[in-house]
């Protein structure tokens, strides 16, 4: 079976000289490399991995799709005026803008509940990913609490 890999740019010069001075076929190193990869991998790590990857891309690919919508010209009304009551930005009147209706406002809020979804089982995947990784500690007035070697409290 013939399959095509794309290398990271400065990795063939690299896996070239080792093959050529090692005496070794360029697909066996290669096929010999992944095998050893994949012997002492975790699968349910690169599974959550690629997932995240995954998710991660499709998030990006709906903020585009909403960020494009919004170029348009329609904008949510709630939209407009956080943004027109920021501090530094100049004001505009409400009117000059179109705000979305009918089939653009229903495929805006089904993309922003998509985006939840997502930021959702991010969290959920990212969690799984850093369970070995000790969270911050908070205060009761939601400040960081962190610890000295010796177990006295260093707030920051």
């Amino acid at each position: 079976m013939r399959r095509t890999v794309n290398f990271w740019k400065g990795l063939v010069p690299l896996l070239r000289r080792f093959c050529r001075e090692h005496g070794v076929s360029f697909n066996r190193a290669v096929n010999l490399a992944v095998e050893a990869f994949l012997g002492g991998c975790d699968v349910e790590r690169l599974r959550l991995e690629a997932r995240l990857a995954l998710l991660r891309r499709e998030e990006r690919e709906l903020r585009q799709s909403c960020e494009a919508m919004l170029r348009s010209g329609g904008y949510l009304r709630g939209y407009v005026e956080r943004v027109l009551m920021q501090p530094g930005r100049p004001q505009t009147r409400l009117g000059e803008r179109v705000p979305l209706g009918g089939v653009e406002r229903e495929a805006f809020l089904r993309i922003a509940a998509r985006r939840e979804q997502i930021a959702r089982e991010i969290a959920e995947l990212e969690l799984k990913l850093l369970k070995d990784v000790e969270p911050f500690k908070l205060d009761e007035d939601g400040s960081c609490v962190k610890k000295k070697e010796g177990g006295e409290k260093l707030n920051e």
